[in-house]
């Protein structure tokens, strides 16, 4: 392997900085605050510069999603694997539990990924930030297909499974946002995923929903 040029590590690691700031200014005030002048305003580099790494705010957006995605992929991932040895009543429920605590941890990012409206922009058709969110679903569906008695490949073919699916998902993701956003801080928002998830759980693993179809 060739070795990295200073140009080349520099160049690196300005990207990195940019997308850094960029969280920064999402974290601190969501979207609106995001600017590539006030990027390169803060840390020392030209707007004309700055452009040479994203020649638009939107592909700036585009990397900070992907980022996002990437960073729910990791914590649902390890959260699977550390429950591998596990049954699978706790299987299913290892993914679920990691999303809402990456999403409790991260709302600015979990809005930006999955509702934020961002002036101006449209993520790319089929491109990195569709198959990122794809990348956060798989670890959560393939414990789902082998709750249905199937392989993730026979899930994702069979679009009634596929279906079910995404409704099972939709269902604890939507407690998630409503959570994330604040709608439940007058209940115990933790309390009322885990009850939600372990019934469905269970329903899921009973005689009659883990019968393939």
């Amino acid at each position: 392997m060739a070795k990295e040029s200073r140009r080349d590590r520099q160049r690196r690691d300005n990207g990195r900085d940019i997308v850094a700031q960029a969280r920064r200014q999402l974290e601190e005030g969501g979207p609106s605050a995001v600017t590539l002048r006030g990027i390169a305003r803060e840390i020392g580099m030209s707007a004309p510069a700055l452009y040479t790494y994203f020649p638009s705010l939107g592909d700036l957006f585009t990397e900070l999603i992907v980022q996002s995605y990437k960073s729910l992929e990791g914590k649902v991932t390890d959260a699977c694997a550390d429950a591998e040895e596990s049954d699978l009543e706790q299987r299913l429920a290892a993914g679920p539990v990691a999303y809402r605590a990456w999403a409790v941890g991260h709302r600015r990012q979990f809005n930006l990924i999955f509702f934020d409206q961002i002036s101006g922009y449209t993520a790319p058709a089929d491109g990195p930030t569709v198959s990122a969110q794809t990348g956060v679903l798989q670890p959560i569906a393939a414990q789902y297909a082998e709750a249905r008695g199937c392989s993730l490949p026979e899930l994702l073919a069979d679009a009634g499974l596929l279906d079910d699916f995404l409704g099972w998902w939709g269902a604890f993701h939507g407690i998630v946002a409503l959570e994330v956003n604040h709608h439940l801080d007058w209940r115990e928002p933790e309390a009322i995923f885990r009850r939600h998830l372990d019934t469905s759980i269970r329903g899921l693993l009973s005689t009659d929903t883990a019968t393939r179809h």
